[in-house]
């Protein structure tokens, strides 16, 4: 019942995501600087697998702090156990969102398929 409630709670944000996606490619940038490619880019197939974890757990946290709980340590022990268990760094994260964010068109197809995942993922649940 609690997945089936975080997944319900989650399909709320998606249309926020793509919004929030809608409106930040409508905004000019003022900032000509590229930031160019990493050496260590987290490919597009990690990143959406790894991105869809990340909403898996803010979703868990947002739950925990709507119940009144203090999340400031699990984010922290959330976002740790994600990049473990993908093998990436925090600063490696970053650095390939940094870049990702610089091609909208790229980014939107990344969120695209990241909510594609999480649908599959509470499709599975519920057929459990």
């Amino acid at each position: 019942m609690l997945v089936t409630n975080l997944f319900h709670h989650m399909k709320k944000h998606f249309s926020l995501i793509i919004c929030l996606l809608l409106l930040t490619s409508c905004y000019p940038t003022h900032d000509e600087t590229k930031i160019s490619k990493p050496d260590n880019l987290i490919e597009k197939d990690k990143i959406i697998i790894i991105l869809a974890d990340v909403e898996v757990a803010e979703s868990a946290l947002r739950q925990k702090q709507n119940l009144g709980h203090e999340i400031g340590e699990a984010r922290e022990a959330y976002y740790y156990a994600i990049f473990t268990q993908h093998e990436v760094s925090s600063e490696q994260f970053d650095s390939s969102m940094a870049y990702y964010k610089q091609d909208l068109e790229t980014l939107n197809e990344i969120y695209e398929e990241v909510i594609t995942r999480l649908s599959v993922m509470e499709s599975e649940i519920q057929h459990e």
